[in-house]
């Protein structure tokens, strides 16, 4: 029963120390990223002219329609003056006619000097003038009625061209805001790249100085310190958890195998996650120092948990 409790933890250990090698994001992934990052950009640098273009298409034909306002605001002006002049004029001739009373036209055409032609003659004027005053309030009526169109048609073209330049300036200002947060996504991006390349050169130089130390005269092994001694972990657990843990998972033998040759040495690592804790090689066939200073440094890293049967043994 306990062998197989050891088995199961062990095998969680190894899980563990997969999910650490997972979990950073890799250098081809971010630089995929950044190609997509890179076209999007692109597209929207693309789709800003078509906007700006819209935008000064809308702004000229404001131009058009303020042009044009001025010329019905001339019309206005005009046809204003002319119906007030028409006005004057049948107010003047209602006063006229208010003056003059009552009095019989035949009567006053044959007191006058002129008599009976004269009577005709007026009687012609009279008509004349009635026909102008009708043909005038005919013209008043319809340029009353034309000021109102011309108002009318001036509101409108006037909210129409408003409108369509607002329309199309938002538009410009959204696409250009878009290609800005993309940008700086992407500035984001290749600094995260950056990062991740700089990280990688570093471990490729810690892993050839491991190598040249591995074959320099009087080297032991790749992960042996020259003195023989592993440091201490800080915030490592004490030696008393560790041989705990140890007997838990092991017996304490650090050339125990289990599971099938899966798990190894003291501690029962997977081989996974023992090269996740800086081991190389079999961890069967490592120095019980280093198998207890690689255990610590999984410790530390991820807590007691990774043995979660032995964990117990960790109080």
């Amino acid at each position: 029963m306990r062998s197989l409790l050891a088995i199961v933890a062990a095998s969680l250990v190894g899980v563990a120390g997969i999910s650490v090698a997972v979990s950073a994001p890799s250098a081809d992934s971010t630089r995929s990223r950044i190609r997509v990052l890179e076209q999007r950009v692109i597209d929207a640098n693309r789709a800003i002219p078509a906007a700006r273009q819209a935008e000064q298409q809308a702004m000229r034909r404001l131009a058009a329609s303020e042009q044009r306002l001025e010329q019905i605001r001339a019309q206005l002006s005009r046809r204003t003056a002319s119906h007030r002049a028409g006005q004057a004029v049948l107010a003047g001739r209602l006063r006229d006619i208010y003056r003059a009373g009552e009095q019989d036209p035949l009567v006053t055409a044959l007191l006058s000097a002129g008599g009976l032609a004269a009577l005709a003659s007026e009687r012609a004027g009279a008509e004349r003038i009635a026909q102008e005053d009708a043909r005038l309030v005919a013209r008043l009526r319809s340029d009353r009625r034309a000021v109102m169109r011309i108002e009318r048609d001036r509101r409108r073209d006037e909210a129409r061209a408003q409108a369509a330049r607002d329309d199309a300036a938002a538009h410009r200002a959204a696409l250009e805001a878009l290609r800005d947060r993309r940008a700086q996504a992407l500035r984001t991006a290749r600094k995260d790249l950056a990062r991740i390349e700089a990280r990688e050169r570093a471990g490729d130089r810690r892993r050839a100085r491991a190598a040249a130390a591995a074959t320099a005269p009087g080297a032991t092994t790749a992960t042996t310190p020259r003195s023989g001694r592993w440091p201490a972990v800080p915030g490592g657990p004490s030696r008393a958890v560790l041989d705990r843990i140890a007997q838990c998972e092991s017996g304490g033998n650090p050339r125990s195998i289990g599971g099938g040759g899966q798990f190894r040495g003291k501690y029962q690592f997977m081989q996974s996650t023992w090269e996740a804790m800086g081991g190389t090689g079999d961890p069967a066939a490592a120095s019980e120092a280093e198998q207890d200073y690689r255990a610590a440094v999984l410790f530390v890293k991820w807590g007691p948990g990774q043995w979660p049967v032995c964990a117990a043994f960790a109080r």
